[in-house]
């Protein structure tokens, strides 16, 4: 892992000339060759100049040498290179002797994990002699001595300039100078020089060298896609990853000739395709800014973006490595459903790699533009439905944050359709947004998206993002936009360790380069950018409070604060009870909507439901013997409160809505654990009048789960450790009655996989086991936590939508924060003797911890790297809600504390 150094100093090592000796004593210029020849075909890259001092001047020029000068081998490159000028005489004689001269840079693999630079220097006249007569005499007794063998009838000299060094191999033919840290790569040229049935780099790939080089100082990059996608794949720890997949798809070269300013490094030049220019068709898109900016997470490392006039001109740009299977071929094209949904596509689409992307099975959201997404949608859910032979029981939909979504199994759905393209999908998870149809490859990809829709976190709503959508091209048929910020996590998680050793280690200078952004225009024209930004990102942690408001209220609240949506201006309405059992729905701007008294505390949460099915929305939620439901005024509704069964007393409430048609039904535990279904009339289901049990209370509120392939589930989880399984009926599901422990005293999670019925429950007992079940009652994972003390709490705690979890130990006074994976988030240490947790995710890297002390009435609140994020704890007496609002860029903190609710703004 040298090659930095390596490159570094090279070109010192071969200017110090020590084959002088040979040089003189040879006909150089008689055959000369342009120095192509000698570089094997295996390259990724070729850099070719014939101003080597003035593009590394240009280089240390530039504002990011302020970062890339932390390199240690790229500061002692830059005070040998004014050591060898000072030798040289000075005053730029150094310049004055390469200026001319044909130099080449290339990089070749060695082996597994290692690649070597090969140095060429092809000088055309005898000028040069005189430069390596200088450097003999003042450098010549500054190294060991040089060691001689020959190779296919060629001197190779070996020297080392003091102990710490590589050897340096080097050699002279024709008119040639070469030289690497690696022997074999000298060899190498010699032979392909000397042969003439190998072919050279040159010789591989005509094509690059049609054009002659540029007269200019900063010379050309020549890359060859092949090699360059298998460097990518030895960097990286999953060798067949979506990167390396994407970049191996299509036999690409392209010649390439950088740019530096202030913002960053720019390189401009063509693109190519098995030898030919890359036909695309030139962009007529009528669009204002960039598409689908309101639809990119903020979660994502990479975006390919397609503006095409026509959905036709996907034919131009063919995935080669695709190999589509006749009978599914046959299908798409003979089945009226996805033809009419082919037929109102634009040609506008947007493939998003969000987690995962070097990894096995990334993250991916495709984005469509169609002539109408209702129409489209449900065309092929007629196309699904008639897969299923019109049992709509086998047809998969769920219901997230208030959009439809459905499961499209057909294998690849996304490449038959886009000529190859998009390739990844092994499902298509669909739903339509904002007019557009979003197909994603996992239910949990689609489910992490619409969440960030919901709070705003999108590159169109970000403040963050607006410098770069403003500076987007629109007039490229074909974007690719890299998000540094993003993909360097991922670039050090999945490389292989000696690589993400050497990412990690300079950091700083790595994570300078923001952006990557790629525009394809007509006839292979292409151009990449990359931002740089030079600012010091200092982080203290620390989040600035500031008191919005205060709404005070004449006792103390004892329950809340429940955050509601307002369906008359989408606002957030907040609930809380005081000690004598008024019930109080707040504004957002503080005013008081209704208080109204009822005769006991809520003891579960609070759900809002569309009772009349008018868009209205209505609270329910229970006390220990009634259950309520109420209007926006405090109203009552028909038939509420429903009085719960005689003798017994809710433990929990749950509102279901199995296929979003407003068909609710109000799940219900006893303190026994006897399960109950009403209807929203009140009537009580005969199926679950009740469901009795003998496994006692339950440790979570009772839910219902659909799992796609295997349907639906009503699940109880039992503090003695059981986990009950049923279907809608209250029957027993297969396999559902499993033992997770002995006791269990938190909550569950579930763990959604990427392949059918790989969903699992998750929780840990009361012994610190962590445990999971898929939902055919199979234990497939048990793994102990470390239990210092027969009294370490262990608990899993949801964010607020229950898609992510972390799990907590308690020690004393100590508070561990684990990962999903068990791996340590943050340690910290509270002294109280009751604590409670809740946890906020917004997405990478934006994720909230709050600890309540509910002996001082103290709410600590940490970021995802364990930082105590407000200076001194807030006060909070109850509960806490916080939501994120992308396109603000701020956090909205609301507390109860005493008799007020308190309103802060965190601006993130």
């Amino acid at each position: 892992m040298n090659q930095i150094k390596t490159l570094l100093v090279i070109l010192l090592i071969l200017v110090l000339g020590f084959a002088a000796f040979l040089i003189l004593k040879s006909d150089l210029l008689e055959n000369s060759l342009e120095g192509s020849e000698i570089i094997p075909p295996d390259a990724v890259l070729v850099y070719e100049t014939k101003d080597p001092v003035g593009m590394w001047n240009t280089i240390v020029g530039q504002p990011v040498w302020e970062k890339l000068h932390q390199l240690p081998a790229l500061a002692s490159l830059e005070s040998q290179l004014i050591h060898l000028d000072s030798i040289t005489g000075k005053s730029g004689a150094l310049d004055d002797y390469l200026k001319g001269q044909r130099f080449k840079l290339s990089l070749h693999p060695l082996g597994k994990e290692d690649f070597g630079f090969l140095v060429s220097i092809a000088f055309k006249d005898r000028e040069f002699l005189d430069f390596i007569q200088n450097l003999k005499r003042d450098l010549g007794n500054q190294a060991d001595p040089i060691k001689t063998r020959t190779y296919s009838g060629v001197n190779l000299f070996e020297v080392r300039l003091n102990q710490a060094d590589k050897v340096f191999t080097y050699a002279v033919f024709n008119n040639v100078l070469m030289g690497s840290f690696s022997s074999f790569l000298v060899e190498e040229g010699i032979r392909y020089a000397k042969s003439e049935e190998l072919k050279s780099y040159k010789q591989t790939f005509p094509h690059l060298f049609q054009t002659e080089i540029p007269a200019m100082k900063n010379g050309v990059l020549r890359l060859s896609g092949n090699a360059f996608s298998d460097l990518v794949r030895e960097i990286s720890s999953v060798k067949n990853n979506k990167l390396v997949s994407d970049l191996a798809a299509n036999d690409f070269s392209a010649n390439l000739v950088p740019a530096f300013s202030d913002e960053g490094i720019s390189f401009s030049g063509k693109l190519f395709v098995n030898g030919k220019p890359k036909e695309v068709i030139s962009n007529n898109s009528s669009s204002n800014g960039l598409p689908f900016s309101s639809l990119i997470s903020n979660r994502t490392a990479l975006m390919y973006l397609y503006l095409f006039s026509e959905f036709q001109h996907f034919q131009y740009i063919p995935n080669t490595s695709f190999s589509p299977e006749p009978l599914i071929a046959a299908e798409i094209s003979e089945s009226i459903e996805i033809q009419a949904f082919i037929g109102s596509l634009t040609g506008e689409v947007s493939l998003v790699l969000e987690e995962r992307l070097m990894g096995n099975n990334p993250n991916q959201i495709l984005l469509l533009d169609v002539e109408n997404a209702e129409e489209s949608f449900r065309n092929l859910e007629s196309y699904i439905l008639e897969m299923n032979q019109q049992d709509s029981s086998k047809h998969y939909r769920a219901h997230i944050l208030g959009y439809e979504v459905i499961l499209l199994e057909l294998k690849e759905f996304p490449a038959y359709i886009f000529n190859g393209n998009f390739s990844g999908f092994e499902k298509s998870y669909l739903a339509r947004v904002d007019d557009r149809l979003v197909m994603a490859n996992s239910l949990r990809t689609m489910r992490n998206f619409l969440e960030d829709i919901y709070y705003d976190n999108t590159w169109g709503k970000s403040v963050a993002f607006n410098r770069v959508l403003k500076k987007s091209q629109i007039d490229a048929p074909i974007q690719i936009f890299l998000n540094n910020d993003r993909f360097f996590n991922l670039l050090t998680q999945f490389s292989m360790p000696a690589w993400s050793s050497v990412f990690q280690k300079y950091a700083a200078a790595f994570r300078s380069f923001e952006w990557m952004k790629v525009y394809l225009r007509e006839n292979g024209e292409i151009e990449i950018l990359f931002d740089i930004n030079l600012d010091k990102k200092v982080n203290s942690g620390q989040l600035m409070l500031r008191e919005s408001r205060s709404t005070p209220f004449d006792k103390r609240l004892i329950h809340g604060p429940v955050g509601l949506e307002n369906f008359n201006d989408k606002s957030t309405d907040f609930l809380v009870q005081d000690e004598d059992f008024f019930i109080h729905l707040v504004s957002e701007e503080g005013g008081i909507v209704f208080s109204e008294r009822i005769p006991e505390e809520i003891i579960t949460d609070v759900f809002q439901i569309d009772y009349y099915q008018n868009g209205k929305l209505q609270l329910v939620f229970a006390t220990r013997n009634l259950i309520y439901a109420l209007d926006r005024y405090g109203q009552l509704l028909p038939g509420y409160p429903i009085h719960f069964e005689s003798g017994r007393d809710i433990a929990h409430l749950n509102v279901l809505d199995y296929d979003n048609n407003r068909e609710y039904r109000l799940f219900v535990a006893d303190r026994e654990g006897d399960l109950f279904v009403y209807n929203l009339s009140g009537e009580l289901l005969k199926e679950w009048s009740p469901r009795a049990s003998t496994d006692g209370p339950l440790a979570a509120k009772p839910a219902h789960q659909r799992i796609p392939g295997l349907g639906d589930f009503m699940v109880a989880l039992h503090k003695n450790g059981k986990l009950r399984l049923f279907n809608r009926r209250g029957e027993n599901r297969a396999g559902g009655n499993v033992v997770l422990g002995e006791s269990i005293s938190t909550a569950y999670g579930i763990e959604e996989g990427s392949e059918e019925g790989l969903s699992k429950i998750v929780t840990v007992n009361d012994a610190g086991e962590v445990v999971k079940v898929n939902f055919k009652g199979e234990l497939t994972y048990r793994n102990q936590l470390l239990r210092p003390d027969r009294d370490t709490r262990f608990d899993l705690v949801n964010d607020q939508v229950g898609t992510d979890y972390v799990w907590v130990i308690r020690e004393y006074n100590e508070l561990k924060v684990l990962n999903p994976d068990e791996s340590l988030l943050f340690g910290t240490n509270i002294l109280s003797d009751e604590l409670v947790y809740r946890y906020y995710s917004f997405g990478p890297g934006n994720k909230i911890f709050v600890v309540l002390d509910k002996t001082q009435d103290f709410a600590y609140l940490y970021n995802y790297q364990g930082k105590l994020i407000n200076q001194k704890p807030i006060s909070v007496s109850e509960n806490i809600w916080i939501s994120f609002s992308g396109s603000r860029n701020e956090y909205t903190l609301v507390t109860v504390y005493d008799n007020e609710l308190q309103v802060y703004k965190i601006p993130f």
